[in-house]
């Protein structure tokens, strides 16, 4: 699979590479596959994740099945009062603005019932794809929410079924990460260069 030659390389490590078969496209986001792996059209499509990339334009690629583009994970910090988790959200909330993270995540505030000793959730699901970038994003910033943390997709899932939610918000990614709108994305397939990362 020949790639382009790119200005900057070392700014698509995080985003993908989608192989057509006869061609393929570098520096697309993980929602931005999902909708392609989702078309008849382009359902048998490899899709790579740039892992590192150097100034020479040399890429340590990273396969990932079709699958992994289909889950939801989150990270989840839990409380045992309201006000500290209200405090946790609005800290990750500030965050969000301030420094936006590597995808869009939904952040919310949360009310589990039945007795937790730690009853109150504040949470941030994306898709799964961006485990380890937003990890990375939140031990940049020293993030220190809750009084216990954990996180994935099966614990996203069970915080669902049992957490009420009282407040939510959207955190839009850092602005070379924004996904496009799925028309801009599909009528972008043939170009070898999807974005100036």
């Amino acid at each position: 699979m020949p790639l382009p030659q790119l200005d900057h390389p070392d700014r698509y490590a995080g985003l993908y590479v989608v192989d057509f078969g006869p061609t393929c496209g570098v520096g697309y986001t993980a929602e931005e596959v999902a909708w392609l792996l989702e078309s008849d059209r382009h359902a048998s499509a490899a899709v790579y994740r740039i892992v590192r990339a150097a100034a020479d334009g040399t890429m340590e690629l990273k396969g990932v099945p079709r699958e992994r583009f289909q889950l939801e994970s989150g990270v989840l910090f839990y409380r045992r009062d309201l006000p500290s988790a209200r405090a946790d959200y609005a800290a990750l909330r500030r965050l969000g603005r301030e420094a936006p993270p590597p995808c869009r995540a939904q952040l919310f505030l949360g009310v589990m019932d039945g007795g937790a000793r730690l009853p109150f959730v504040a949470g941030l699901a994306f898709p799964a794809e961006y485990d380890e970038d937003i990890g990375g994003w939140l031990l940049a910033h020293a993030v220190a929410a809750g009084e216990f943390a954990d996180g994935g997709a099966g614990r996203l899932d069970t915080i669902r079924r049992q957490a009420r939610v009282i407040d939510s918000a959207q955190l839009v990614a850092a602005a070379g990460r924004r996904t496009r709108t799925r028309d801009e994305v599909f009528a972008a397939v043939g170009q070898a260069i999807q974005r100036t990362a």
